[in-house]
This record gives structure tokens, sequence and C-alpha cells, in this order.
């Protein structure tokens, strides 16, 4: 068995080394040995059509523009042609300013580069077509230099050479820059031993007739490349074509983008099965397996080995110590690369190298499972959405991942070693026990002491832009007029105040009611019912305030809490403001033990909107940026989740204000807290198995967030579930087990006495009962997130009239 844990260890690591080591040095081998495939280049000047494709590229694109005019080859044989992607910015005006000499070809809706393509080859007029980039700036000669390779009649498909612009300061910057002189030698070494790999998007040239018709979340310069060798022509690289662009300068940026060009281009592959077959286009099969598909996998293999060695290395006498010796090394090593800035390019270009290949992993996922798109975001417009963040702290968070993942590799083979002694039983005990105390206690102790180290102050100022208070309603006429009465009473300026009923099929008097207070007041009837989602998503196309607040019916605001929650927005960081909820009236059937829970859940927010962001708001009140608003599929359950998450994303701050108070009466009965809370985690569940539930890598403190405070606690319950059962198996024979039994038997009673109201005017039997009750709640609505069978429609329960005094009349 050791032989065999041995062999899986060396093989994945030897077949790392190879894809990134051996292919490049046999490749120089072949060259050697057999001598360089001639490329027969010569002066020519074919009919090219120079294809620009854009999106959004009004910061470019006149550079561009007069770029491709400023080339060196004659005017009457270039054609030149802009494809706008459906861009909003202003692009295609500039675009116009070039007329007639640049013709603009546009995609009304938005499809992608590759159906812009589709759409524009058959009717150019080159036997040649180049495509670039809109950032990409070509020098004088490169049009010549790399048209000149179609002089050898083998050749159907021109790389040229893509120069990066880079200051030395941002991570992606070294890394990317390093990377591609990398690359950049092996394009030599595959065009002399017969065809390069794939193409480069900012300086490629075919034969136009080669082009087919692609599929449009294809990616064209490497599915096309593919096809023209699968046909028998040569892709070969031109180091003399030149042109330069930046890098994506932030590793978010390039990440994103490592994962879309890998998930597209991994399909790719399988669309071109010839090119895996070796009696058709020969070494190419080779060069494909090893500088694609190998390279695509290097992140699992790796992963695959380090699991299978600190497994190997528990299992001798001196492994544990030297998983740990191993750990120590590498936070010693990364320390240094940290803190000294002699090595602080080491730094940039390990955690570049660790991103590439996480990228790449979740990349081969994607595409595999056909997670793809074909429209694109400029690094440029990425830019405009993204939190700036010193480069130091970049590194910084590399270095934090990588000093998780040495410690992760060093605890690996000790936490193999521990169950060995102490069996199953033991280990899920006091592993379940550790979740619950880490998931109540300790994540909100370690958020206290991040914001103690590094705290993220909101910047506020008294501000007024224009709001929109949105109300998403059903059946309300116990409190719609009680609600408009407390919002037309805000200390805000009418003028600046939209206030919004979106009502969704109601079938009482609530439209009647809200009909009352026109034009101050706008209703929007959605029939039939769909849901919250739904409504909101409806109602969003008519507001165009700055700034849109989602309340909900029978929630009431202090005169003062839409000022409050406005002036965060002073920060442009900041892109969603969730307020302060509280719960009042007399609630006999959970006495204070909701006012406990949701004391608790306020710091445990004030404390994550204080370390970074919170990870979702309020739904009873929040506010957002409307132009930072993504419409969520209308099936979501969690608005409050979806929404804010939403613009995490995209690079900004939810934060959490005090002052911006509100209140609402608290559950009537168990029964209503009980079916509110599974609706929530089912909800939960929901957001979590889809893709917009990611969390970018440079936003460590919300992806710890995420995991801790939402998806671990609505998990508690198997966690519980699993401590009961530990100590109920080890309980006969140890002391220890069977007081752990006694203790969590003695609170389950607790619990239960607490369904008589009564008892629970005790805070103890209070807390008992609604501990238990949330626990059980989570659990059913997890398995109905599981199931799908929640509703996306929202159960109303009966509702106080009066708002509390001291609120808004």
């Amino acid at each position: 068995m050791s032989v065999a844990l041995i062999a899986i260890v060396v093989l994945s690591f030897a077949v790392v080394a190879y894809g990134f080591i051996g292919y490049p040095m046999l490749l120089a081998g072949i060259v050697r040995v057999r001598g360089a495939r001639p490329v027969r280049r010569r002066d020519i000047v074919p009919h090219v059509s120079f294809v620009i494709s854009a999106y959004n590229e009004a910061a470019v694109i006149r550079a561009k523009l007069t770029n491709a005019l400023r080339l060196d080859y004659p005017e009457e044989l270039l054609q030149i042609v802009v494809v706008s992607d459906a861009s909003n910015d202003g692009t295609d005006e500039i675009v116009a300013e070039f007329a007639p000499r640049v013709e603009l070809l546009r995609q009304e809706t938005r499809r992608g580069k590759t159906a812009g393509l589709n759409r524009t080859i058959p009717i150019l007029r080159g036997s040649v077509v180049v495509f670039s980039d809109a950032n990409a700036m070509y020098e004088p000669d490169a049009l010549r230099k790399l048209v000149r390779s179609f002089a050898d009649a083998d050749v159907g498909c021109v790389t040229g050479e893509a120069r990066y612009q880079l200051d030395g300061r941002a991570v992606a910057d070294v890394g990317e820059r390093a990377y591609w002189d990398y690359e950049i030698q092996i394009k030599r070494l595959e065009t002399q031993v017969g065809s390069m790999v794939g193409g480069d998007g900012a300086i490629y040239a075919i034969r136009r007739q080669l082009w087919q018709t692609l599929p449009e979340d294809a990616i064209n310069d490497f599915l096309n490349p593919l096809q023209i060798v699968a046909a028998g022509w040569r892709a070969v690289y031109e180091p003399e074509a030149i042109c330069h662009e930046e890098t994506a300068g932030h590793i978010r940026t390039e990440y994103k983008r490592r994962v879309r060009i890998v998930s597209r281009s991994w399909r790719a592959v399988f669309l071109v099965p010839a090119v895996l077959n070796p009696f058709r286009v020969g070494l190419f099969a080779w060069s494909l397996l090893s500088h694609k598909l190998l390279r695509w996998l290097s992140g699992a293999i790796v992963g695959l080995g380090l699991a299978v060695m600190a497994v190997f290395l528990s299992r001798v006498a001196s492994g544990p110590v030297l998983l740990r010796g191993l750990g120590v090394l590498a936070v010693l090593s990364v320390g240094s690369m940290v803190l000294s800035p002699r090595f602080r390019r080491g730094a940039a270009m390990a955690g570049y190298f660790a991103v590439l290949n996480i990228a790449t992993l979740e990349g081969v996922i994607r595409g595999t499972l056909g997670r793809v798109s074909g429209v694109w975001v400029t690094p440029r417009e990425d830019a405009a959405h993204r939190l700036p963040a010193p480069v130091g702290l970049q590194i910084r968070i590399g270095a934090l991942l990588l000093v998780v993942a040495a410690a992760a590799i060093a605890s690996g083979g000790g936490v193999y070693y521990w169950l060995g002694i102490w069996g199953a039983a033991e280990f899920v005990f006091w592993a379940s026990l550790a979740v619950l105390a880490y998931v109540y206690v300790g994540y909100p102790v370690f958020l206290v002491l991040w914001t103690q180290v590094r705290p993220r102050h909101v910047t506020k100022a008294s501000i007024e832009p224009s709001v929109c208070l949105f109300v998403a309603a059903n059946d309300e006429e116990d409190v719609i007029e009680a609600k408009l009465i407390n919002a037309l009473a805000l200390d805000y300026p009418a003028e600046r105040l939209d206030i919004v009923v979106a009502s969704d099929g109601s079938v009482d008097d609530t439209e009647k009611l809200v009909e009352r207070f026109a034009p101050r007041v706008r209703l929007l009837r959605l029939t039939p019912r769909r849901g919250k989602i739904a409504a909101i998503n409806e109602g969003m196309r008519s507001v165009t305030a700055e700034i849109v607040i989602f309340s909900d019916a029978n929630t009431f605001l202090e005169p003062n809490a839409v000022r409050a929650l406005v002036r965060n927005f002073a920060d442009p960081q900041v892109g969603a403001v969730s307020g302060d909820v509280a719960l009042v009236g007399e609630r006999a059937a959970l006495g204070r033990s909701e006012d406990l829970y949701y004391r608790y859940e306020r710091r445990v927010q004030q404390a994550e909107s204080d370390a970074g962001s919170m990870i979702g708001a309020d739904g009873a009140l929040y506010g957002i940026r409307r132009a930072l608003f993504v419409r969520p599929p209308d099936d979501t359950i969690l608005d409050d989740m979806a929404i804010p998450m939403a613009i995490v994303r995209q690079g900004y701050r939810v934060a959490f204000e005090r002052a911006a108070r509100a209140y609402e009466y608290g559950c009537e009965t168990a029964h209503e807290e009980f079916s509110r809370k599974s609706r929530v985690v089912a909800g939960a569940v929901q957001f979590l198995a889809r893709t917009d539930s990611s969390v970018p890598l440079v936003r460590p403190q919300a992806a710890i967030s995420l995991f801790s405070h939402k998806a671990l606690r609505w998990l508690s319950p198997v966690f519980a579930t699993c401590t009961l059962l530990g100590s109920a198996v080890l309980a006969e024979g140890s002391n220890v087990y069977a007081a752990a039994l006694a203790a969590q038997g003695v609170v389950i009673l607790i619990a239960l006495a607490g369904c008589a109201p009564s008892l629970r005017r005790w805070s103890l039997v209070a807390a008992a009962h609604y501990f238990w009750l949330l626990q059980i709640a989570a659990a059913v609505g997890f398995a109905r997130g599981l199931a799908r069978r929640q509703s996306v429609r929202w159960q109303r329960f009966a509702r106080t009239v009066s708002s509390p005094v001291g609120v808004a009349q």
C-alpha cells in the first residue's frame, strides 16, 4: 500500500513537472536533432480585413483606430472593421467619427464576440483576416510582418507577439509578464516543430476561406486555429509582428479572464476531435495534450499528490512531525517573501501561479458542465467596479492563502493520524463540537480580532441623492396604510423621495388603500402573483432614483432612517447598506429569546461591516445603488442575499448602519418563526447551489463570512446531531462522554419545556427553546432546499396594525 501511495505522489508531481519543464525540453531536443521546420516567408501585400471586436471600449477605441490608420500598409488593401457587441458607453459614436475609413458593424443585442465574428467574416473583402482587441496597439510594420508568412502555401494561421506593458507593481502584472515570456518560448519551439497550439486574440490572422461558423459560446482564437490545423494547414508564430497591451493588472480580473478562457477552450478541444488523432495531425496532438490538456489539469493533479503525500506521511512514525515541519518551513518561506522587498517579486509570481492553477481547474469544471459564456467584460470596465487595494495587501492576501494551504497540508496527516488513535466516533463528536463552537463563538471573536488589526471604516457624509423607497406587497391591507403614513413622514425632501408599492397579485384591499396616497405614492399592479423577487425585478424597470431602499410592508422606519442609510453612500466603495430592524410588541410565543438572537446577529453584522463587508442584508430595510442592481432569477427565494451578494461580486462593500433604525412586530406564534426560518435556509441552499454565490478571491473576508456565518450556520443541525449521536455511542465506559450526553439531554428537556408559554418567561428556557426551534427549522429548510420544494412566494401571517411609538407617523 505504501508503495502505491509513493507511486501516486511521484507520478502526480512528475506529470506536472513534465507539462511545465519536460515538454519544452523535449521540443527543444526535437528541434536540435531534426532541425527546425522552416516557414517560407516573403514580403507580400494581400488584401487584409482588420477586425476589431469591441464591447464598451470608449476609453481606448479612439487610440486604437488612430493606431490602425497609421499602420504601414496600403490603404486601398486594408479594410478596417469594428464589430460592436451592443456597446452602450459611446464606443459606437467614437467609431463613427472615423468613417468612411473605418466600418462599424453593430450587434443590437449583446451576444458575444464569436457571434459577431460569425456574422462579419463572410461579408469581408480581404483574403486575409486579422483579428485584434481594442486595447492592442500595433507597431507600424506589424501587419506586413504578420501576412508575410502566408507566402508559405502550407500556412493557414499566423499569431503575432503580444507584449505586455507593466509598471512592475501589480501582482498580476509581474506574474502575467513572466508567464507570457515563458509561453513565447514554447510558441517558437512549437512552430519550429510544426504548428503552435492556439492563437492570441490580440494579434492573429487566418486565410478568410478557412473560417468556419463557430458556436456562439466558443473561443474563436483557440477553436478556429484548431480547425485550421485539423484541415491540414499549419498554425505558426511570427515573433516580429508585435503589438502592445496592458496586463490584467489585478489578480481578480486575471482570475476571471482565465476561468472564461479555459472553460471555453476545454470545450473547444472536443469540438474538433481530429486534433487529438496523431495519425491525422502528427506531433500536434502531442503538443495539444502536453501544452494545454495537462496544463489545465495540473491544479487537480497537484492537489491529488499533496493529499496522498499527507496520507502517506501520516502512516510512518515520524510523519506527523515531518508534516508540521514542512508546514512551518512553508510559512517561514512565504513570510520572508512578504516581509522582505527583495522577495516580493517571488511572492507575486508564486501567487500568480497559484491563482492560475485554481482558475484553470474552475475553468475545466465549468467547461465540462457546460457553464460557459460567449460575452465578456473588458478589464477597463471591470476596473470601474473594483475596490482599490494596495499592492502590499494583495501580496499579503496571496501569502495568507498560501499559509492556509501549507497549514492544511501540515495538519492533514495529523488528522489522519489521530483518527487512527481516537476512532471515528471520537473524531465526529469533537469535530462537530468544534465546528459549533467556531460558528457561534469563534467566528465572532475572529471578526473582532480582524477589525482590531485591519478595520475598514465607512466614510459618511450628509448627502441627499434621489431615493426610491420600494415596498413589495401581497395582501397587506392590515398594515399598508400605516406603512405609507410612516413613509410620508420621513425626514427627507419630498421631491427627492419616490415611494413605490409593487403589489404582487394582491386580492384584498391593498391596492385600493395605496391609491389613496397618489400621486405621492406610485402603485405598480403586478399580476399574476409570482413572488417577491419577480415583483422587485419588474418594479425596478420603472425606478430611476440613484438609491433604492427596500422595505417590508410591516416595517416602520424612524424619521431619520433614510438619511442615516444614504449617508454611507458618500463612500464610493459602499454599494449597499443594511439598516437595524428591532423587534417590538408583546410576543407571548417566543418571549425574550428572539430579541437575544437578533441582538447577537446585529453584533456579528456590525463586525462584518467593520471588517470589510456584510454578505447579506436585512430584507426589512436595506438600500443599494440603483446602477449596481443585478436582476436575480425570478425563482430566487432570498432577495436580501442575492441582491447584496451581486454587489459584493462587483467589488463593492455592504455596510451596516445602526443609526438607520426601523421596527417590526415579532412573531406572534412559534409556527410563524419556524416557517420563516425554514424558508430562509431553503432559500440559502438554493443560493449556494447557484453560480451567483461565488465570492472573488480578492475578498477573503467576504468568503470567510459567507462560509462561517451562512454555510456552516445553516449546517449546524447536522453538527448538533453528530455531537449528540457521538456522545451517545461513547457514553458507556466514559465519564466525559456520559456527562456530555447528560448535558445535551438536559438542554433538550429545557427546550421542550419551552413549549409551554408560561415557562418561557425564564431566560434559560426561552433561549434553549429558541435555539432548538432554529435548529429544527434549519434542518427542514435544508431538506426543502435540496429537494427544491420551497415556494418562491412568501407566506404572509397576520400583521399588527399600528406602528410603534416613536416611529414616524
